[in-house]
């Protein structure tokens, strides 16, 4: 399930209670504390509505994004640099409001 290479190492702190019942779950499942903790994670994210998407589905959007964005393009006629002008614009228009709700 987990690709040893894609694993990045952290510290959790327990107490003992949770260490204890972690380790023993362990033993009767045969699978290590480390990976009943990554399941409950995968678990609470997924409850809280969390997606992960891969690298390769990035990329899939991206290039569909960069089709979209030609073919828009073309449609109105717009320029290589309208359209960056335009993209700039509503780039800056999102970290500016994400800046305000931090803020």
């Amino acid at each position: 399930m987990y690709d040893v290479r894609t694993m990045r190492r952290t510290n959790i702190y327990l107490d003992e209670r949770q260490v204890e019942a972690l380790r023993r779950l362990g033993e009767r499942r045969g699978v290590p504390v480390a990976a009943l903790v990554r399941e409950a994670v995968d678990a609470w994210l997924d409850g809280q509505g969390v997606r992960i998407v891969g690298e390769d589905e990035w990329q899939q959007r991206f290039d569909a994004l960069l089709r979209r964005r030609t073919q828009v393009a073309g449609e109105l006629g717009a320029s290589d640099e309208a359209v960056e002008r335009d993209v700039a614009r509503a780039v800056r228009a999102v970290r500016e409001a994400r800046a305000a709700r931090r803020g």
